[in-house]
C-alpha cells in the first residue's frame, strides 16, 4: 500500500512540475532592445515561406535623431522563439524614415518606419 502510495505521489508531482515547465517555456519573454529615445516602437515578425517563425534573424536599424539627423544609434537584435523582436522607446520624430534591417542566412528584407505616420507600428516580414 505505501509503495502505490508513493509510487501515486510521485506521478502526480510529476505532472504538475511537467505542467509548469511547459507553461514557463511557452511564456518565454518576448525579444525586445531600446533606444531610450522616445515612445514610440516597432514590432517585427519574421515568418518563413510556411508561415512559421523565424528564430534568430538578425534585426538592425540605425536611428538618426537630434538636429539634421547628426546623432546616430544603431540598433542589433535577434527574433526569439516566435519570430518577434520589438524595438522600443524610439524617437517621435526623424529626419527621415528609418529603415529596419531583416536578415537571416542568405535572405534579407527591408522596411521602412516612420513614427510620424504610425508611432506603435508592426510589421509582418516574410523572408523567402
Amino acid at each position: 500500500m505505501r509503495r502505490l502510495f508513493c509510487s501515486t505521489l510521485a506521478c502526480l508531482c510529476l505532472m504538475v512540475f511537467g505542467t509548469r515547465l511547459e507553461i514557463a517555456q511557452s511564456a518565454a519573454p518576448q525579444a525586445e532592445i531600446s533606444a531610450d529615445l522616445g515612445s514610440c516602437s516597432a514590432l517585427i515578425t519574421v515568418t518563413g515561406t510556411a508561415a512559421k517563425p523565424i528564430y534568430a534573424a538578425k534585426i538592425t536599424a540605425r536611428v538618426q535623431y537630434g538636429p539634421f539627423g547628426v546623432k546616430k544609434l544603431d540598433l542589433e537584435a535577434f527574433t526569439g522563439v516566435d519570430g518577434q523582436v520589438k524595438l522600443t522607446h524610439l524617437p517621435e520624430t526623424l529626419k527621415r524614415p528609418m529603415t529596419i534591417h531583416i536578415i537571416k542566412d542568405d535572405k534579407e528584407e527591408t522596411v521602412d518606419f516612420d513614427p510620424a505616420v504610425r508611432c506603435h507600428a508592426t510589421f509582418g516580414v516574410q523572408l523567402h
